[in-house]
């Protein structure tokens, strides 16, 4: 009987080392894939039961710049009537990939930062949501 719990036990064991080394694998890659130079669109869409507004814009475009030493600037591009707001700005954050579905963005010493959804990434495409109802699509 203690044989059969420990050959469970490293059973167990083995497969969780196993299953954490795969993840660990997967976020190096998909660290790699998003380091580089990206045109970023943010979206969101009206509430459906809220009063149509046609002087409100729902995009705003910009940059992205994610550097392999973990850290990412980006330059929105605010303007007059867009619902993220009038100005433009650029800020630097560090950026780390956690799990294979989330990119974090945070300030120096942050320790919760700013979680989006990784939902799709290609070579050259990458769409990211924040928040319900906030999407980045992001293009080389």
């Amino acid at each position: 009987m203690k044989k059969i719990r420990l050959t469970l036990v490293l059973f167990c064991a083995l497969v969780t080392i196993n299953s954490c080394e795969s993840t660990k694998e997967k976020t190096a890659e998909i660290s790699e894939g998003l380091v580089g130079d990206w045109q970023v669109q943010w979206v969101t869409y009206p509430d459906k039961n809220a009063p149509a507004n046609d002087s409100i814009n729902y995009t705003m475009n910009g940059e992205m710049n994610i550097k392999a030493n973990g850290k990412i600037t980006i330059n929105a591009f605010g303007y007059k009537n867009c619902i993220f707001g009038a100005d433009t700005l650029i800020h630097t954050l560090n950026w780390e990939v956690p799990s294979d579905t989330i990119l974090n963005l945070t300030n120096d010493g942050d320790k919760y930062g700013i979680p989006y959804t990784i939902l799709d990434l290609s070579d050259n495409k990458v769409k990211l949501q924040l928040v319900e109802d906030v999407y980045l699509f992001l293009t080389k």
